[in-house]
């Protein structure tokens, strides 16, 4: 199989032992899965994985399709999902979410996510940081200022702040942007406004806010800086 040199963005640069059977030595940008078979794609270039690959955060891909966090339950990676080497899952559609355990705002409501499964949060929560979350979305931050979780707004179980994402994806010839944790199809003639000031038009066409411009292909997705968070 054809090596390609780590990109230290992603991976560390460690050399396989003889006789492991989890390749850190690979550099990836996610990995996916096409038919029955599992690729670990670096831009434009697939390449079918023949061993376990081990990604940050704790991620580690079996070559027939399961993955696990920290060693935690094996997940299945679905058809057309990528798992990305900074630890999210983006899913066909254009929704995407980390693998890691966290807490979120969505949708109005905070949730709890735990090897992947999904619960509303039902009564207080206070972290390692002494942030503190209440099942209405407010929250005490840990130095002491009060405020209200917007939605999108996400969590490590340690209270660290995971940097929001938003999406932006063109599927079957039409846009969907996923904002603030929601998604959002977009008709033809339709602009939506980003946070970073990115305008995405219906026809997939993406202004940035220095008036660059990049049009999507079938297929593609373009990630956005995610809503910035003042307190």
């Amino acid at each position: 199989m054809k090596r390609i040199w780590i990109n230290c963005v992603f991976l560390s640069a460690i050399a396989c032992a003889s006789g492991l059977h989890a390749q850190t030595n690979i550099s990836v940008d996610g990995v996916t899965v096409k038919g029955n078979k599992v690729y670990g794609m670096q831009g434009d270039v697939s390449e079918v994985l023949t061993d376990n690959l081990k990604l940050p955060f704790d991620v580690e891909v079996m070559t027939n399709g399961s993955f696990t966090v920290a060693h935690g339950k094996e997940r299945k990676l679905e058809e057309g999902q990528l798992l990305r080497g900074d630890g999210w899952l983006l899913n066909p559609e254009g929704s995407m979410q980390p693998v890691f355990d966290h807490v979120a705002m969505q949708n109005g409501q905070v949730i709890v996510v735990r090897d992947g499964e999904a619960t509303i949060l039902a009564e207080p929560m206070r972290f390692p940081n002494n942030l503190s979350i209440a099942p209405d979305g407010s929250c005490i931050y840990p130095d002491g200022s009060p405020s209200r979780l917007a939605d999108g707004q996400a969590f490590r179980l340690d209270g660290s702040t995971i940097p929001a994402k938003d999406a932006v994806t063109l599927k079957n010839g039409r846009v969907v942007v996923q904002k603030d944790g929601t998604l959002i199809p977009l008709s033809s003639g339709q602009i939506m406004g980003m946070n970073d000031g990115t305008r995405v038009h219906g026809d997939g066409q993406i202004q940035k806010h220095d008036g660059t411009t990049t049009q999507l292909r079938e297929g593609q997705t373009i990630l956005i800086e995610g809503p910035i968070i003042k307190r």
